[in-house]
């Protein structure tokens, strides 16, 4: 059995002149990125590796998911080609990490993020309320029977899809 959980950054700033690999978090993505942490660890959700694109945005969530979980720095990894992956991009990264791990997370960006999880999904999964299936800082939990499953459409089972707006509602 193998354990993907797919995550989508935190809600970025928009205001500035950054380059939009250089914005940061806003005041709620921070918030929410926290609370996403602490969630996932008391869902029993910690993963044993987290691969992260190298943008600012992501890379700040990772950094803030770790104030409510546990995962031991070294196996944090920043892979410059999830910035902005395409479906097929993220499926290679998938690949290759894996085989050495029973619970990955990989943190990245739409759209890539919204064709993966309907590309794994034998049925398409409920939009939010805003229409939107990967919305910010959401978390899409795969289980699959082999990392075969993964590259093959929807075969892997959505165990569960934790967004924001809807499970902070519930604290």
């Amino acid at each position: 059995m193998f354990e993907l959980l797919l995550m989508r950054h935190a809600k970025s700033d928009w205001h500035g002149h950054l380059a939009d690999i250089d914005r940061p978090l806003n005041s709620r993505g921070v918030g929410d990125a926290v609370k996403m942490g602490t969630h996932l660890n008391q869902q029993g959700l910690v993963p044993s590796c987290m691969i992260v694109s190298g943008a600012r945005r992501t890379r700040e969530t990772a950094e803030l998911l770790l104030d409510g979980m546990a995962v031991p720095e070294s196996h944090i990894i920043i892979d410059k080609e999830l910035y902005l992956a395409d479906f097929e991009t993220l499926l290679e990264i998938i690949e290759v990490y894996a085989a050495e791990n029973k619970r990955l997370l990989i943190l990245a960006h739409n759209p890539g993020m919204d064709y993966l999880v309907s590309h794994l999904c034998s049925t398409p999964p409920e939009l939010s309320m805003s229409g939107k299936l990967m919305t910010t800082c959401a978390v899409a939990y795969f289980h699959a029977d082999s990392l075969d499953a993964i590259k093959n459409p929807g075969q892997a089972t959505l165990m569960k899809l934790f967004r924001p707006k809807e499970i902070f509602l519930e604290e």
